[in-house]
């Protein structure tokens, strides 16, 4: 089934307050010891990239704030690089990146929301 970029942006946007939610303030030590914490986190910041890679190069171009291809690039670390996860990293996204992705997000949400009534 395929999403429309709507759902994939309100997606992304869901995901990133559940990293935040579960980790923000956390740095690369806590995380490391709170396991289940760490591993949500990876799966939300995945989820992220993937579907913010899947949103239309039309919806994309309307946000050149977003970092399109570094969320997806993280992604594609995870899943692929997972033994080289650099926590401080992760920790950087959780604390000082996605509180200003969600706010672009929202923006977007609202543009598309409006360009399909």
């Amino acid at each position: 089934m395929n999403r429309s970029d709507l759902e994939r942006l309100r997606d992304a946007r869901e995901f990133a307050r559940y990293a935040q939610d579960d980790a923000a303030g956390l740095g690369a030590h806590s995380l490391a010891q709170v396991r289940q914490t760490l591993h949500a986190v990876l799966y939300d910041l995945a989820v992220i990239g993937e579907t913010l890679n899947k949103v239309s190069v039309g919806v994309k171009s309307s946000a050149p704030g977003i970092a399109w291809r570094e969320f997806y690039d993280l992604r594609n670390f995870i899943v692929h690089a997972y033994w080289q996860i650099d926590l401080g990293i992760v920790a950087d996204v959780i604390n000082n990146q996605l509180g200003p992705l969600v706010a672009e997000l929202e923006k977007l949400i609202a543009f598309v929301e409006i360009a399909e009534t």
